[in-house]
């Protein structure tokens, strides 16, 4: 071997590193005399966190930390440093065509009279993403550094992205793509299936569908010279990682009933399943606790249009919004369901701050609200070894706070994401 061949190999990979890192060192911070709370383990009352190239370097009390000399020196004294907040469900960044004015009859008539627009199960949600400064802003004003984005459309939805909320670069975003499918017990306008008993048979129908097609596919790869070749169908390939692969497939459920019918296609199917939105899984929280099927619990305290607490009356609808639904959290902790919170159905982050002080107020531990918008929607989301608490080799999305993260009167005063301050 040529003597030089060795350091000649030791420095391509250096430059593969370099380049799948984006070929470019992030800088590196110190800060010092801070509370850490890292949600995994106890807080640190008196700690240094060190972020180095967009990962957290350590992370401990300060009299064992050594400060790096290349590193800026951040004062953290009153402060206390949590995760950053996660959302496993929102729509964000997803810009909806508007009419110029209000429909009228015609249009409905016209639109009525077009044949429905179809399922995506293979549609990319990243690919529509149009992130904006001023929202991405707003988000990380109230300590939310990732968002799994999901498709708002359809009953087979199509698939999210796991998204770091920095800038508006939608690829420099994307922490995992895709993420799951995601399926809804809506109905389709203008054509089958326009009931929801015809949803239901629609979706069993399609995995029935592809569940036959794989094993199509699979004996013609065993024998190609022995029969015809089989008619592509993209739908059931987008199916099949999710139906045979067993990636995670999440279904929105928007009252109980949606829970129980999702439960009985998940077993049907051997489906790897969460269950999302979810705001009446307290009528369901027995059932929930024998089924290991993980929650995205939606922070709207909204009733269903089509619930009795919304049929009866005004009065009753509203004490519904204010005291039973924000207790749903709280039920589904004292049951030991497992869930994640998320912001489906909220403006924004302030709002979704609020909510999480209803729930408090209604039951839940904040150490509980904390887990649920951290360290818990990292595990469902399969990002649990980078995202979700603050420990050394994690992604260093950091929010340094001035008082307890989810107290009325905190205020969040600095805000890393891949270990750059957001400027908001």
């Amino acid at each position: 071997m040529h003597p030089l061949r060795p350091i000649l190999i030791l420095a391509l990979a250096g430059l593969a590193i370099a380049a799948a890192a984006g070929g470019e060192v992030g800088p590196t911070y110190a800060v010092r005399n801070l509370k850490v709370v890292p949600v995994v383990g106890p807080p640190i009352e008196k700690a240094v966190l060190i972020i180095r190239d967009g990962l957290i370097e350590s992370v401990g009390p300060a009299e064992k930390a050594v400060l790096p000399d290349d590193a800026e020196i951040v004062e953290g004294e009153g402060l206390t440093a949590y995760p950053g907040l996660i959302t496993a469900h929102s729509n964000l960044f997803l810009e909806e065509t508007r009419p110029a004015q209000a429909p009228t009859p015609a249009d409905f008539a016209a639109a009525a009279s077009q044949p429905p627009q179809p399922d995506q199960p293979d549609l990319l949600v990243f690919k529509l993403l149009k992130p904006k400064k001023a929202a991405v802003d707003a988000l990380l004003k109230a300590g939310i550094t990732t968002a799994l984005i999901v498709p708002s459309r359809g009953i087979f939805q199509g698939q999210s992205v796991l998204v770091n909320l920095i800038g508006e670069d939608a690829e420099a975003m994307v922490v995992r793509n895709p993420v799951a499918l995601h399926i809804n017990f809506t109905t389709a306008r203008g054509g089958y299936p326009s009931s929801l008993m015809g949803t239901i048979a629609y979706i069993r129908q399609k995995f029935l569908d592809a569940d036959y097609y794989a094993d199509v596919q699979a004996v013609y790869a065993q024998n190609p010279g022995r029969m015809k070749r089989p008619a592509y169908d993209p739908f059931a390939e987008a199916l099949i990682p999710y139906l045979r692969g067993k990636k995670p497939v999440v279904f929105q459920c928007n009252n109980r009933e949606e829970i129980k019918r999702a439960l009985k296609i998940i077993d049907e199917f051997k489906l790897h399943a969460l269950l999302t939105h979810a705001n009446e899984a307290w009528r369901e929280a027995a059932v929930l606790k024998k089924a290991p099927i993980p929650l995205l619990v939606t922070l709207d305290f909204r009733p269903p249009r089509t619930s009795a607490f919304v049929t009866q009356g005004e009065e009753l609808r509203k004490k519904a919004e204010a005291e039973i639904f924000p207790a749903n959290p709280a039920v589904l902790a004292k049951e030991g369901v497992p869930f994640a919170l998320t912001s489906l159905g909220i403006g924004d982050g302030g709002a979704l701050i609020k909510a999480v002080q209803t729930a408090v107020k209604a039951g839940l531990s904040k150490d509980e609200a904390l887990r649920a918008l951290t360290i818990r929607p990292a595990e469902f989301l399969g990002v649990s070894s980078s995202l979700g608490s603050l420990e050394a080799g994690k992604i260093a999305n950091v929010v340094l706070a001035k008082g307890d993260l989810f107290d009325e009167k905190t205020q969040i005063v600095r805000v890393f994401v891949d270990g750059i301050p957001a400027k908001f």
